[in-house]
């Protein structure tokens, strides 16, 4: 048998993606666990929601970029984003959460070139999602 490959740095930067993901929906939930979509104001369990980007996937600039990510539920993250009516909550909500500015820098930066991740920053990352993971769920109690 060979050795296993390792993963590719694009794999390594998915693996970090999720689990900003994750943490962004431990960290914005209650003591009980329970989170509110920002933008139908829906509350769920956050093994229920999703954590939803303002500027797409696509957008890999914002790929581990915390403040691109919130918790929606999946009826707004998969469905409603295709909607103007959501489309334009979340706009609010990051309008209220970040300020216009802050938005119109991110607007700016949403069609530059995808930035090259250093294999060792995308790493060090996930350990520290995986951290602030851990921290949460012992803190919600769902170890």
């Amino acid at each position: 048998m060979g050795k296993r490959k390792a993963p590719t740095i694009a794999q390594e930067v998915e693996k970090a993606a999720k689990l900003l993901q994750r943490y962004v929906r431990l960290k914005g939930s209650d003591e009980n666990g329970y989170c509110q979509c920002v933008t139908c104001g829906k509350v769920d369990h956050y093994k229920a929601m999703q954590g939803g980007h303002f500027y797409g996937r696509r957008h890999t600039v914002f790929k581990l970029f915390e403040e691109n990510v919130h918790i929606q539920c999946a009826a707004c993250n998969l469905y409603g984003m295709k909607t103007t009516k959501i489309q334009e909550a979340y706009r609010i909500y990051m309008e209220d959460m970040y300020g216009a500015r802050r938005i119109r820098a991110m607007q700016r930066l949403a069609w530059r070139k995808p930035p090259k991740f250093n294999r060792q920053d995308v790493l060090d990352l996930q350990k520290d999602f995986r951290e602030q993971i851990k921290y949460h769920e012992q803190r919600i109690g769902d170890c």
